[in-house]
């Protein structure tokens, strides 16, 4: 069995292993049920009536409790809002402009509160007409049909400087959909058709095959595109079944999907709310395209973030059956919080476990009722649970955000009656969205197809199993930049269908660009020699000679070495260089690996050199092998990998993050912090 196949295999053995264990945490894992004592006395100093409000919660069953949860959270979306024009609070803050997702999550709220009884027929009809109307008549700002992601709650006018949002216009007309099937016949079915008919979703793509994330007036289409697994298929679905101006069904399968140790279709950081949102609205239970069930999928990650938790006891936060990572505020301001190595702290947002109760219920109502029993009002108030909280900081938000909010409350809905998901798929467009996209009935109970889950492992094997040599040299190598001594030197290409694939990355397009590396090596005692001579249209150096590392936000270019896997060695160096700053000059610095930081401080033997050629530019470094660690030797075995970053834009702003593309040697998914899938690199 070949090394690489090992690796993926046992990492999918740990997996599963550790999956199992999630599958007893609700009657396996030991936990702590119990209070710290600073928590004791804040609780002290809360409202008596609060304290009584949370012990009369916790003595309702499951039933009346989700009930009593989704009233008192709709109470956000019916109390934050200017009645108006409809538009909803962003956050509970006095001054907060509006989300105009949190505007669809409220209209998709109405539906839910008048069939409960909370409000009635007519105030539920009335208020979504209003809110429809708003946007209908352009009394909110936008453009070709998107919205802009934050607006004034009085005027409808973008405020913050923020983007025009196709995931948050998706959000809107979501929301939309779900009032117009509801209240059907009638105009508010009327206004939410003529907003999802308006947008000219072929416009946000900028001449490719998927969306950008949005648009800005002064800088134009965010570099950012909606072609990695996340929140973005809700988009790029309504998208496809747009009646009006419609993606082709190709763009849904250029979306990347990769797979976690064979089990389920991911985001690297591992963020809860990308799985739950698209199936807030789509019901794809019993579904599946080539790709993956969904559903299925959506559980998979479910209880991988409750795993990491359960691991990280450390954290007292993550104590007893409370879980959830996930985006939302925390004691230093609002993050993307995931369960990846350095996404982190002991916040936990309440909205990530409640809206798993349709895939994990008894976790999800575990860590319901678990939050109430230990915090009490500190995390339970006007609207519901709060937006967050971390033990270990001793920090409770005093906040709600519109969001989160509606998460919880539309998926507590289509975990008790599946109303949300009904409305919504009632629509043509949403079912030929589907039939488009590939999806058929079925009742696996996988996450990921097999077919796909083949294809993944085979695709990720074959860049890795490259091998380059690197010859003693023969002649003296002079590092300046001019690569004419390397004549005759096998050389090892890196061209522009070696795309590294990430979502914030976007493939080279060889109709309007050249990209390319032919990179070199050598070696003799005391250095390993390498070089590139790189093909690019344009170079952007944007950097000024202060910047000290993080090139791979323009042009630039990396080199990647693990020494261990010679069974030695002074841990992984990774050389990121910067051919021209502002002023023209060379900088190189280590990223990421053993020692970071610029090499002039933390390798200071390592000699770099860039030039200016016909077709772009050149590069030449000197390694010590004593930086490395290692002493050189004939069929010595390094890890190897090597990598473009490019910018296409001539004016792209100073010290701006421009990058579009990246192609490497090794082109999978976060090459940049996986050894294992670098190629070999072997002294001859």
């Amino acid at each position: 069995m070949q090394k690489k196949t090992r690796l993926l295999l046992s990492g999918l053995l740990l997996f599963f292993g550790l999956f199992c264990v999630v599958a007893q945490a609700q009657d396996g894992i030991a936990v702590e049920t119990g209070r710290p004592e600073f928590i004791e006395k804040m609780l002290e100093k809360t409202p008596e009536e609060s304290r009584a409000e949370v012990a009369a919660l916790l003595k309702l069953n499951d039933d009346q409790l989700l009930e009593a949860i989704s009233r008192r959270t709709f109470q956000y979306f019916w109390q934050e809002v200017n009645p108006r024009n409809g538009l909803i609070k962003d956050r509970s803050t006095v001054d907060s402009p509006s989300s105009i997702a949190a505007v669809g999550f409220g209209l998709s709220a109405i539906p839910v509160a008048v069939e409960r009884g909370w409000i009635s027929y007519d105030d539920g009809y009335q208020r979504a007409l209003t809110t429809l109307k708003s946007f209908a008549r352009g009394k909110v700002e936008g453009r070709k049909g998107f919205y802009y992601h934050f607006v004034d709650m009085h005027y409808g006018k973008r405020v913050w400087n923020c983007e025009l949002s196709s995931i948050d216009t998706a959000i809107l007309i979501a929301g939309g959909i779900v009032c117009g099937e509801y209240f059907k016949g009638t105009s508010v079915e009327k206004y939410a058709n003529q907003l999802y008919e308006k947008i000219d979703w072929q416009w946000m793509t900028n001449g490719e095959e998927t969306l950008t994330m949005g648009w800005d007036p002064l800088q134009g289409f965010l570099r950012a595109r909606w072609n990695g697994f996340n929140e973005g298929i809700l988009a790029t679905l309504l998208a496809i079944g747009s009646p009006t101006h419609p993606l082709s069904p190709e763009a849904w399968d250029q979306i990347y999907r990769p797979v976690k140790g064979g089990t389920y279709i991911n985001l690297q950081d591992e963020v809860l709310f990308v799985y739950q949102y698209p199936l807030i609205w789509f019901d794809l239970r019993e579904k599946e395209d080539r790709y993956a069930n969904y559903w299925q999928n959506a559980i998979a990650a479910i209880n991988y973030n409750r795993l990491f938790t359960r691991f990280n006891r450390g954290y007292q936060t993550y104590r007893g059956n409370i879980w959830g990572l996930s985006a939302g505020d925390g004691p230093t301001g609002y993050k993307a919080y995931g369960a990846f190595h350095d996404k982190h702290d002991g916040t936990i947002v309440p909205y990530a476990s409640i809206a798993s109760l349709p895939f994990t219920p008894e976790a999800s109502m575990a860590a319901i009722r678990e939050m109430l029993a230990k915090f009490g009002p500190l995390v339970w108030g006007k609207y519901g649970f709060v937006s967050g909280f971390n033990v270990d900081r001793k920090w409770f938000s005093k906040q709600y955000i519109g969001i989160d909010q509606g998460a919880i409350l539309l998926m507590i809905e289509n975990y008790r009656t599946g109303m949300v998901w009904e409305y919504f798929m009632r629509h043509p467009s949403v079912q030929k969205a589907l039939t488009l996209a590939g999806f058929k009935e079925s009742n696996s109970e996988y996450a990921v197809t097999p077919a796909y889950a083949e294809e993944y492992e085979a695709a990720m094997l074959l860049p890795s199993q490259k091998t380059a040599e690197a010859f003693r040299r023969q002649k003296a190598v002079s590092i300046d930049g001019d690569l004419a001594e390397w004549e005759g030197v096998p050389s090892y290409l890196v061209d522009e269908d070696m795309n590294v694939p990430d979502g914030n990355i976007t493939k080279v397009d060889k109709n309007k660009m050249n990209l390319r590396s032919e990179f070199y090596l050598q070696w003799d005692d005391e250095y390993l020699y390498l070089a590139a001579e790189v093909t690019d249209d344009v170079i952007v150096n944007n950097l000024s000679p202060a910047e000290r590392g993080a090139f791979y936000r323009t042009d630039s270019v990396e080199f990647y070495i693990d020494p261990g896997r010679s069974g030695g060695g002074a841990g992984l160096f990774k050389l990121s260089i910067l051919p021209f700053d502002t002023l023209g000059n060379v900088h190189a610095a280590r990223h990421e690996d053993a020692r970071p930081g610029p090499i002039e401080v933390m390798a200071p033997g390592t000699r770099v050199a860039s030039r200016r050629t016909a077709k772009g530019y050149s590069v030449e470094v000197a390694i010590p092998f004593a930086e490395l660690g290692i002493s050189p030797q004939e069929g010595l075995v390094l890890g190897f990998c090597h990598t473009v970053h490019n910018c296409n834009d001539r004016s792209a702003p100073r010290g701006a993050y421009v990058r579009e593309n990246m192609i490497a040697w090794n082109h999978l998914p976060v090459v940049w912090e996986n050894p294992d899938l670098w190629g070999d690199l072997i002294l001859k």
